[in-house]
Formats: C-alpha cells, structure tokens, sequence
C-alpha cells in the first residue's frame, strides 16, 4: 500500500467516524424532540378538554331559564 493510499484511508476512517458521532447526536436530539412532542400533545389535550368543560359551564349558565 502505497503512502498515499494510506493517507487516503486515514482521511476516511477519520470523516466516518465524524459523521457516526454526528448521527449518533441528531438520533438523540430527535428523540428528545419526539418526548417533547407527545408532552405538548398531552398539554394541549388536556387544555382542550378544560376549554370544552369550561364552554359547556359557561352555556349553562348563560341560558335564561324559560319563564324569562
């Protein structure tokens, strides 16, 4: 094998191993970005269920009872 080749491969090993760190830290934000999607999910889920019991409540008692 000849200097340059050598040097070639070295320069290789080097860039992979580069990009297998770089996908191994995007695979982990994803999946922070993910857990964080399914707890906003939940939030909103949560905050549309209050809205709607609060709309409800609020129709209630906004109607006038019939003898008005």
């Amino acid at each position: 094998m000849t200097i340059e080749n050598s040097e070639r491969i070295k320069e290789l090993e080097t860039k992979s191993i580069f990009q297998e760190d770089a996908i191994e830290r995007l695979s982990k934000e994803v999946r922070l970005q993910q857990i964080e999607i399914i707890k906003l999910k939940d939030d909103l889920e949560q905050l549309m269920d209050i809205l709607k019991e609060s709309s409800s409540n609020n129709t209630k008692t906004s109607e006038k009872p019939p003898h008005y």
